[in-house]
Order: structure tokens, then sequence, then C-alpha cells
């Protein structure tokens, strides 16, 4: 029987703590601890369900299962620790969290951290674990966010994934067991990055299949229309057990810590084939009232900073005909993507600064955005991969011509990795001038550091790259800002 919990974000000020228990058939019960003392715990409706799987006993009844419990919120500012026990035996697990406070701190205070990540292979995850690296950053995150492809259930290309819909779910159902239940299985996963929230999670298109609604051809399991339902119905399933908390439900995640608001929006799991829609009316509607309510502070002559993120890239360029199908569709191929471009414009009309995260493209990014009076009112700021997916033959090729060019004292520091792009000619963000501050190559993680000041926030971005050479990781990891926004 093994034991994994995180504090997944909750609805604003709620404590939710997500418990697994694996290999048991009844779910046990549990017990916690908040650092040492016994507390309630509230067990949320539907209790203990199961994972979503389909590993089954001798009798088949399903073993693998979760649950979410609400707690109350220790009477501390600090970071503090949660022990959940399952009761009766020694089996324990710890994970730490610290309350999300209502503003952010000034600059005499100690910042306020956000932890961006994504694109985690984990096959790719053995010489020097990233939870490893994760752990050392200082300062300590505040708030996790995990910005898609989580997991791999689509890797290696050429897997021969069943066509039995059970034994579907038992492989794809493994790749998340692999990943979150990693410290119990002794081996590198996101166990350990997962267990200091509060942890967000927002999906993108591996957490189904590569350029998910569409077909691709490498993927035998995608072809016929009922083995996409049935790898989306166990996908969906999956993520819903394991990434996403009830606060998200609706398609979006709204935590707002003055002057700060921030949006976070599911632009995938609802998004059809053809280039519709990626957001559903929820989410739409979540866009249109996080602009109004900054609008409103504005007008109230409150400092008012907006921060939005979804799983994919802002500042891109829009894939023509035969990239939409075969490599992956962009946000701007969507019909509803207007909703979101033009909620920004608006704000930048009314000179409200919008700062933009995300993961998804194998490349880190800073790009900031001026309005004709030279006003810095945008900021987009990328951090992927944490870990590199294997490329066949692509990445032969990259370290064959990296060690022809070594011999002529040219080589890259890393072959495989795709260059970030720093011509943005051609992409508009409303009316403002972009321009390419840092481009981030090699794996990597970003922490941004915020504090309040005057008339809106100052933030500061390092950049930490996480390969497992340290020589690299001191050379390539750095520090950028502080960046000031203001929004009065």
């Amino acid at each position: 029987m093994q034991l994994f919990a995180y504090n997944q974000v909750g609805q604003p000020d709620e404590l939710l703590v997500w418990v697994g228990v694996v290999e048991a058939y009844p779910p046990p019960s549990v017990t916690f601890e908040i650092s040492g003392a016994a507390v309630t715990a509230e067990l949320l409706p539907p209790g203990f369900e199961p994972l979503g799987d389909e590993v089954c006993d001798a009798r088949g009844k399903p073993v693998n299962h979760r649950a979410l419990f609400r707690l109350q919120w220790p009477a501390t500012s600090e970071r503090f620790q949660i022990t959940v026990r399952i009761a009766g035996t020694t089996i324990k697990t710890t994970l730490t969290s610290r309350r999300p406070p209502a503003s952010l701190p000034t600059k005499a205070m100690a910042s306020f951290n956000l932890l961006l990540s994504s694109c985690y292979y984990q096959p790719n995850d053995k010489s020097r674990a990233l939870a490893d690296l994760i752990s050392a950053i200082k300062p300590v995150p505040d708030f996790t966010y995990l910005a898609g492809d989580q997991v791999y259930l689509d890797l290696p290309s050429l897997q021969n994934l069943p066509d039995n819909k059970k034994h579907l779910a038992q492989v794809l159902g493994k790749k998340y067991y692999t990943n979150w239940f990693s410290s119990s299985l002794g081996q590198p996963g996101l166990a350990r990055v997962l267990s200091h929230g509060p942890v967000f999670c927002v999906p993108d298109d591996h957490e189904f299949w590569n350029n998910f609604p569409l077909f691709q051809a490498q993927l035998g399991n995608t072809h016929r229309e009922q083995d996409r339902a049935n790898w989306q119905e166990i996908a969906q399933r999956l993520y819903e057990r394991y990434q996403m908390s009830p606060a998200q439900a609706s398609g979006f995640f709204r935590q707002d810590i003055e002057p700060l608001s921030m949006l976070f929006l599911d632009g995938r799991t609802r998004r059809d084939a053809n280039g519709e829609r990626m957001f559903n009316e929820a989410t739409h509607a979540a866009i249109a009232t996080w602009m109004q309510d900054l609008i409103a502070r504005k007008n109230n002559n409150q400092p008012a900073v907006g921060l939005i993120s979804s799983g994919q890239a802002l500042l891109v360029e829009e894939p023509g005909r035969w990239a939409r199908k075969f490599a992956d569709m962009e946000m701007p191929n969507y019909k509803d993507f207007p909703v979101l471009t033009g909620a920004l414009a608006a704000l930048f009309d009314h000179e409200i600064p919008v700062i933009y995260i995300t993961g998804d493209v194998h490349w880190g990014r800073i790009v900031e955005g001026a309005n004709y009076n030279g006003k810095k009112l945008f900021y987009e700021v990328i951090a992927s991969p944490s870990r590199l997916i294997d490329t066949a033959i692509t990445d032969q090729k990259n370290q064959l011509k990296n060690a022809l060019n070594s011999l002529l004292g040219d080589a890259k520091p890393f072959p495989i990795h795709p260059d970030a792009p720093c011509d943005l000619a051609g992409i508009k963000m409303g009316n403002l001038d972009l321009a390419t501050l840092h481009q981030q190559q090699g794996d990597h993680v970003a922490l941004l550091r915020f504090h309040a000041i005057a008339g809106g926030l100052e933030f500061s971005v390092d950049y930490i790259c996480t390969d497992p050479d340290e020589k690299k990781r001191r050379k390539y990891s750095s520090t950028h800002g502080p960046f000031k926004l203001l929004g009065l």
C-alpha cells in the first residue's frame, strides 16, 4: 500500500489536500496533523473514488483511489507541515504549504514567489532529479504552477498502445502513477515538486496526445474515431482525478493577491478539432469579468495589475493549414482567441499592465511590451521544458551536427533543445511595441518574485537551469528585472 498527498489550490482561502492511496481495497481511512498536532479534515463528496486506471484486484475491485479533504488554515503566515497517515499503520506522507496572502508584500518584506514549470518527461529525469533541484530553490516558492504536459501520455510515439479500453486505461494510468507516487517508488517524478503547495496544474495536449483533439499520423490510437474517443475519455478522467482541483472545474481559476489579479485558463480539454473554440462559455465570461474588475479597480484609484495564463504561448505566429494539423494548433488558430486578445487590448487602452506566463514550447523567453508613450504594459514569461522529451531521428541528427561543430569550436550547450525565437515581426498585441529581453535554452524552470510598490508591483524572474551538469546550471541560470508595472 502506498500513500501520497499534495495541497491543490482551492477556492479563495480554502486549504485543500488531495490524498491518493494505491494497492488497497477498500481504501483505508486517513488522519491529519499540522505541525505535529492532530486536526480534523472534511472529506469532500464523493469521498474516495477510483483513480481511473482500471487496476483491480483478483475480485475485480479497484485498488487505486483518491479523495479530497478540506482543512482549516493554521494561525500562521509562515510555511507549515501537513502529515497524512493511514490509520492503524506506520505509513505516512508529508507536505508543506503556506497560506496565500491577501496582498503582495512590500519591498521591506520577503517576496511572494511563484514557481513556473512545464513539460516534464520523466524518462529523461534520471541523472539528477528535477525535484532535488527545485527543492533547493531559494527563496522557497509560495505558489507552484505546473503549466501543462505534466505527463506525456502519447510518448514514446511508437509505443504499442492497446486497443482494449481497460488495458489502455492501465497503460496511461501507470504514467500518472509513476509521476505522482515517485517518492514511494524510489525514483524520479513529480511527487516532491507537488509536495510544496499550494499547487495549480493546467493541462495541455500531452495530458491527452500531441495536438489533441486532432489525429496524429504517428499515433495509431488516434486514427479511428472510436479509438480517439476511448483515449480522450480515459485521459480526461485521469486528468480530473490527479490534477484538476474543484476550484478549476468550470475551466478557469482566479486568485487575487492585491494589486495582482491572476486568472488561469484551461484552453485544452474543451477545444474542438476544427478551430472554432478552445474555451467554454464560463471561461469566456471569466475573462470578461477579470478584465472588468481590473478596470473598476483603476477607476476607483486602486492599483491594478493582471496576470493571465493558458497552456500555450500567446505571442506566436498562426500555424498554416498543414502545420496546424500535423504539428500543433496554436491559440491564434481558434475563432475565440479574440476573446482573450480583445480583453488584453482593452486593458492596455486603460494603461493597465498584464503579465502572461506559460510553458509548452520547449524554450524560455521574456518579452516586454510598451505603448506609444513608452509605458511598460506587458510581459510574457515562458518556461519550458523542465525535462525535454526525446524526438527520434531529429535528436540524433542534432547531436551529430553538434559533434562536428565542436571540432570547429562552435558547439551548442544544448544541441537537442530548440532555440527560442526572438523575431516578433508580424505579431501584434494590442497597440504595443514588443521586444525580446531574454531567451532561455535547455531544461529549466522559472521563479517569479513579486513585491508591491506604490501604484503597482515590481517583479523579477529567476531562470533556473535544471540540467544535470552543475557547470551548466551555474552558467545558464540568470536573474532578470526587477520590472515595474504601474496600474494607477
